[in-house]
């Protein structure tokens, strides 16, 4: 049956483009007049032990939000307060961990008093659909040189998209790899038929190679591969809440992507499934999260939560062909309140509160793309082929700002700092660009960290001429090159002195001095691929990996990286913020499961006193 949606028409002038704006909302939900009530309970393994690390997950019957937790060193969980269900319903509440079957019960809360919810967790036959890409790729064979080359090469050529399980969790012959090969040569991030018309012609190049490794080592009579489990979260990495939102993938509010992720055995998803598209996010001054649509639709540029309610509305800028809606890729909050977000070559703004918009077009060919930042002078930063692009709100005014090395010209991610300077990053040369907002003038960082050529030694005299041909790191636009850092989307501290960059390929985050242009490298404790960086008001840093369904924070002062996992799969996050109005949250996006989480995080004090919280007269305990 199809569920009535409310929806709000509203026409206004956009640079003399007239747009319209359509409010699409979930099924909202209404306040409630019972108590929250804790829920906590233990897992544990067949034998008794318990599960340190374990992500359990609860959700109400019906509802668009699901609020996940982690057990502790004695695998017990504790859920901050849940709100009961309307209705008399009950949540699902599940329990996974690597290595187990995922377990699941229903509950009801009862405002009364604790509900105890125990589960035992069975071992998993094939636990594969479970592990992370770093797992993945740490489990390839690695014993011999020519190993760690095809390795190498498939890790840089079938892994810039989307996570290594996608394509590793899949067993075929040698005809059948090749003929997936083919697929992925031809085809965009999400499976769709390519736009260009040509095939990648380093996977093209590679093509009978790697068909043949990937027969070798998941074929369908290979032997199975040895893994090295990441150990599970602990401690502070196992005290964070995640607040999952689904955001509907269609105008039908409740139309939302069939597999989210949330069910470890399904495996790592694909945005053929409709989840592609949702990119960047940004909360506004009244908490509520901006984000952006990077998929062509008919439908939404933007969509709204209200983490509150889950409320999610769509908002539509009308394309120039009158029809669809323009798509969207960076947004974020300037300091007035203003989101900024870049929308098919211009730049857009939306007042929060009144939800009016306004676009800015800069001159042809000038395009704007990619991230964006404020500056400390109240100027937007944001990317432009060739170089960056600075847009002062005043005036009204672009003023283009040109990469010193040409390249290839692809600009993927902008920053600025408190002094009124624009960074860029060169993705396919290892550059970052650097502009003094000042002066006009032009410099640039090049990316190389100690022991960034290590990878590159793997490769042939053949190799080594196949990607001078082809122009890798001069001007083909290739990404797939060994040894390369592919530094992404990067951010500045906007009361600090230093810019952070994400190194893709090289696992590591670049921290840049403002005034002497130096860099400083930190690599992750794990072999990761961080995609954007984002700096909190005590100047951690935050990284999402990609690679890895997780974030991590960085400590400056004690150079220290804390590794948070998400309880789902697959999520493909491009981007992370921060909301320092809280503790503060981190959110990102699930560009592949078209959802949204927040994550929150507690103090040993704050978990022991949801400890105490759970400490009343106890419902009879459930198990499973």
């Amino acid at each position: 049956m199809r569920e009535n949606r409310r929806s709000v028409v509203l026409a206004g002038a956009l640079a003399g483009v007239c747009a319209l704006l359509l409010a699409v909302s979930a099924a909202p939900v209404a306040a409630q007049s019972s108590a929250p009530t804790p829920l906590a309970g233990t897992v544990t393994s067949p034998s008794g032990e318990p599960l340190a690390g374990a992500a359990v997950s609860a959700r109400a019957e019906g509802a668009s939000i699901t609020t996940s937790v982690f057990t502790d060193a004695d695998g017990r969980f504790y859920f901050p307060a849940l709100e009961p269900p309307l209705d008399g319903g009950q949540y699902q509440v599940w329990a996974q961990a690597v290595g187990y079957e995922r377990s699941t019960a229903d509950v009801v809360l009862d405002p009364a008093r604790r509900v105890a919810q125990d589960f035992t967790l069975a071992a998993a036959a094939d636990f594969t659909h479970q592990l992370s890409g770093v797992e993945w790729l740490n489990g390839l064979p690695a014993d011999t040189r020519e190993d760690r080359r095809l390795k190498e090469l498939f890790r840089v050529t079938c892994t810039e998209c989307h996570q290594a399980g996608l394509v590793l969790q899949n067993r075929f012959d040698e005809r059948g790899w090749r003929a997936m090969i083919d697929l992925m040569a031809n085809v965009s991030y999400h499976g769709w038929r390519g736009s260009n018309g040509r095939p990648s012609i380093t996977i093209e190049y590679y093509r009978n190679e790697l068909a043949a490794y990937l027969a070798r080592v998941r074929g369908p009579e290979s032997q199975p591969l040895t893994f090295d489990l990441e150990p599970r979260p602990s401690g502070e990495a196992a005290r964070h809440v995640v607040t999952e939102y689904d955001i509907p993938i269609a105008e039908l509010p409740t139309e939302r992507t069939s597999i989210d992720g949330s069910d470890w055995s399904e495996g790592i998803p694909s945005g053929m499934r409709g989840g592609g598209g949702m990119h960047d996010a940004a909360v506004d001054d009244d908490g509520n999260v901006w984000i952006t649509d990077s998929v062509p639709n008919d439908f939404r540029t933007l969509a709204r939560i209200d983490p509150r309610t889950g409320q999610v509305t769509g908002f539509k800028v009308t394309a120039p062909d009158g029809r669809r809606a323009r798509r969207s890729h960076g947004i974020v909050k300037a300091r007035d309140g203003m989101m900024w977000f870049d929308t098919q070559g211009s730049l857009g703004r939306v007042d929060p509160r009144t939800e009016t918009f306004e676009l800015y077009t800069p001159p042809r060919p000038l395009r704007v793309g990619g991230s964006l930042q404020e500056d400390g002078k109240g100027n937007i930063w944001a990317g432009n082929r060739h170089g960056a692009l600075k847009f002062d709100p005043g005036t009204n005014e672009f003023t283009y700002y040109q990469n010193k090395t040409i390249g290839d010209g692809q600009t993927y991610g902008t920053a600025a700092d408190r002094l009124g300077n624009g960074w860029w990053a060169q993705f396919n040369m290892d550059i970052v660009g650097h502009a003094n907002g000042t002066t006009g003038e032009v410099d640039e960082v090049p990316m190389r960290p100690p022991g960034a050529l290590d990878r590159e030694q793997l490769l042939t005299p053949e190799d080594r001429d196949f990607f001078h041909r082809i122009g890798a790191m001069r001007f083909s636009g290739s990404v797939y090159n060994p040894g390369g850092q592919a530094p992404r989307r990067l951010a500045a501290d906007p009361e600090g002195d230093t810019v952070w960059v994400a190194n893709w390929w090289g696992s590591n985050l670049a921290k840049i001095d403002i005034h002497t242009l130096e860099a400083t490298y930190y690599h992750l404790p794990i072999g990761a691929h961080p995609y954007a960086t984002v700096v909190d008001r005590n100047h951690m840093v935050w990284t999402n990996l990609s690679s890895d369904d997780a974030v991590a924070r960085f400590n400056p002062d004690t150079e220290e990286y804390t590794i948070f996992k998400l309880p789902s799969l697959g999520a493909e996050l491009r981007h992370i913020a921060v909301d320092n109005a809280g503790g503060p949250d981190v959110w990102v996006v699930y560009r592949e499961a078209s959802r949204a989480a927040r994550i929150q995080f507690r103090t040993e004090a704050q978990l022991q006193a949801a400890r105490a919280g759970s400490a009343l007269p106890a419902a009879a305990a459930g198990g499973q």
